[in-house]
């Protein structure tokens, strides 16, 4: 694998609007795969994730490690370029904790507060 790979929420109007935007940022860098495709079935097996219990972003580096949560968000806006290196050092000087915080009340309630859509976004390249 010559590039990390970035699990999404295809169904989450946030999930995929991220993805897009990550897609004209990051370009090759980053593979997206939604978590509702083919290929993220086949890596939600390996992450130990199901589709019931997958409710965050994942990111498998070029060496086969894992980041979920803030941890893969980091990993990700550090390779966004300018722009996702901005919001990269920005979420850097706050606590840990704060941004944990902030991820997990923003990802449990993305559905309600973004709207989640009928079909699976998938990002071509």
């Amino acid at each position: 694998m010559n590039q990390a790979r970035v699990l999404f929420d295809g169904y989450c109007v946030l999930c995929s609007g991220f993805a897009r935007w990550l897609k004209r940022k990051a370009g090759n860098s980053l593979e997206l795969i939604s978590a509702q495709s083919e290929m993220g079935a086949h890596v939600l097996e390996r992450t130990g994730y199901t589709l019931d219990t997958f409710d965050e972003v994942v990111v498998i580096t070029e060496g086969e490690n894992f980041l979920t949560g803030p941890s893969a968000i980091l990993f990700i806006l550090a390779h966004a370029g300018r722009t996702g290196r901005f919001y990269f050092h920005i979420l850097k000087i706050l606590p840990s904790s704060l941004v944990r915080w902030c991820y997990r009340i923003i990802a449990d309630n993305r559905y309600s507060w973004f709207g989640k859509r009928d079909t699976c976004t998938i990002i071509q390249d």
